[in-house]
């Protein structure tokens, strides 16, 4: 692998595979639910987050959700409880 996260790129890209369009601003926690439910998906991250760190992989799963859907920050938003993570960044046209 070339670049130490494009691990990562590739899980979200084929998460966001499984969302409908259009996203909606919660596409990152969209993206971290999907993940969490689905259980080749979890185990893939699980190997990325041993491989390269929780923190990392976390940071880009948004940087390219972000990137991937071609939308715009538009603030920081609390996720609920029980996620993988404790805030994430709601997205916009």
């Amino acid at each position: 692998m070339n670049n130490k996260t494009e691990g990562v790129k590739i899980l979200v890209q084929d998460v966001l595979r499984t969302i409908s369009k259009p996203y909606g601003e919660d596409i990152i926690l969209n993206v971290f639910q999907e993940i969490k439910t689905n259980r080749d998906l979890q185990r893939r991250c699980d190997l990325l987050r041993d491989e390269i760190g929780n923190d990392v992989v976390h940071n880009w799963i948004g940087k390219y959700t972000k990137d991937l859907t071609g939308l715009n920050s538009l603030r920081k938003s609390l996720a609920p409880a029980g996620s993988f993570i404790k805030s994430y960044t709601k997205l916009s046209r």
